[in-house]
């Protein structure tokens, strides 16, 4: 069977982005239980811009919970073939509701199939999903925000590039996943094969790793990643590096001590997003960054390329203990639209007092350091 990205409608689309509206989310001047549609805000609600649009992200007309693109996408895996090969994972356990803190911060899918030589990968930020068939979104998903990247890839060749990847960088926790497939038995090195077993690198000596990859409709990405042991901060001294960019980072920043604001060159002053509202896409719909979990950061105004980068670590202190990634793309028209609705900056409260401010545009850090 033929396995890719689906989009809103029951397209095939090369890629995907969803922003999860928060189910705590009031009306963009503060009044209580919005309503969207005709009805009363849910939490299954989300903003939807994928490879074909020709507008600005826009609400969509389908729930998370009945029909749309995560639906139509994740119930492939459900299938049957062959050449079939998936797993879910995360570090919370939708099925036993464990939390497994020694593997990545981790969230997705990742999906293939042999004999049509298509696959897809979902990289997403909820808790508990996506759980055994049939599809269902949980319950425990719907107060906090989400985001949510799903690319159609080039092939099963890109698939085994990104697990070998998630094996030593991101070390998911494999909770739910598909039988080997029989082409693949006698092979236990293969990364899907490992991954399919459940089976991360032990994570004790630093690693990262960056890998561009296209896309079956062309489109360029960068899957961005680190173990547990790497130690620096995620955003810092990783995705910004490799971007060369600022950057503007919207996560869930429920932690007492939030990362440093500086790079470890002393130079470059961090600042994050702390509130999402939707009114300038005509959407009356807000929310702060304390009922956010999206994993989401973005190039400042002022660069002359515009990244979009979707992944699972959050920019606090813990998360240098986790593995984790992120996914980086460059679409004006989507980082046009998140930029309209990105809200009041906050200066990480740890800077040095003696740093140099970076300019009142940028809310992330600018490096300039050579990366891997």
């Amino acid at each position: 069977m033929a396995l890719g990205a689906i989009g809103d409608g029951g397209r095939p689309v090369d890629w995907w982005f969803v922003y999860k509206v928060a189910g705590k989310a009031t009306t963009a001047v503060g009044q209580p239980h919005p309503t969207v549609r005709g009805s009363r805000v849910r939490g299954v609600e989300y903003l939807y811009y994928d490879s074909s649009s020709t507008d600005q992200l826009a609400l969509s007309a389908d729930d998370l919970d009945a029909g749309g693109c995560v639906d139509a996408t994740v119930s492939q895996i459900f299938g049957t073939g062959d050449g079939l090969g998936w797993f879910c994972y995360n570090d919370e356990n939708p099925l036993t509701g464990a939390v497994n803190s020694s593997r990545g911060h981790s969230k997705g899918v990742l999906a293939f199939d042999l004999e049509s030589d298509t696959a897809f990968w979902l990289i997403q930020s909820t808790p508990k999903f996506p759980g055994k068939p049939p599809y269902a979104f949980p319950r425990s998903g719907t107060g906090n925000a989400q985001t949510m990247l799903c690319i159609t890839l080039s092939g099963v060749a890109d698939a085994t590039s990104i697990a070998k990847q998630m094996t030593l960088a991101q070390e998911p926790n494999v909770y739910l996943a598909s039988p080997v497939p029989k082409a693949l038995a006698g092979q236990p090195d293969d990364p899907k094969v490992v991954l399919l077993e459940d089976r991360v690198a032990p994570g004790a000596t630093p690693f990262h790793s960056v890998f561009p990859f296209t896309s079956a409709g062309g489109q360029q990405f960068s899957a961005i990643a680190k173990n547990r042991a790497w130690g620096l901060d995620f955003y810092n001294d990783l995705v910004g590096p490799t971007l060369a960019e600022n950057l503007e980072v919207e996560t869930w920043e429920n932690d007492p001590r939030k990362p440093t604001a500086q790079d470890d060159d002393h130079v470059h002053t961090v600042v994050d997003m702390q509130e999402v509202d939707c009114s300038p896409l005509g959407i009356d719909l807000a929310w702060p960054e304390s009922d956010d979990h999206a994993k989401l950061a973005l190039s400042a105004p002022h660069e002359a390329t515009h990244y979009v980068c979707v992944g699972d670590l959050n920019f606090t202190l813990a998360q240098r203990k986790r593995g984790g990634g992120t996914v980086a793309f460059q679409c004006d028209p989507l980082w046009d639209g998140l930029m309209q609705i990105v809200r009041r900056l906050g200066v990480a409260p740890d800077a040095p007092a003696d740093a140099p401010s970076a300019p009142r545009t940028s809310r992330a850090a600018h490096h300039s350091r050579g990366t891997s």
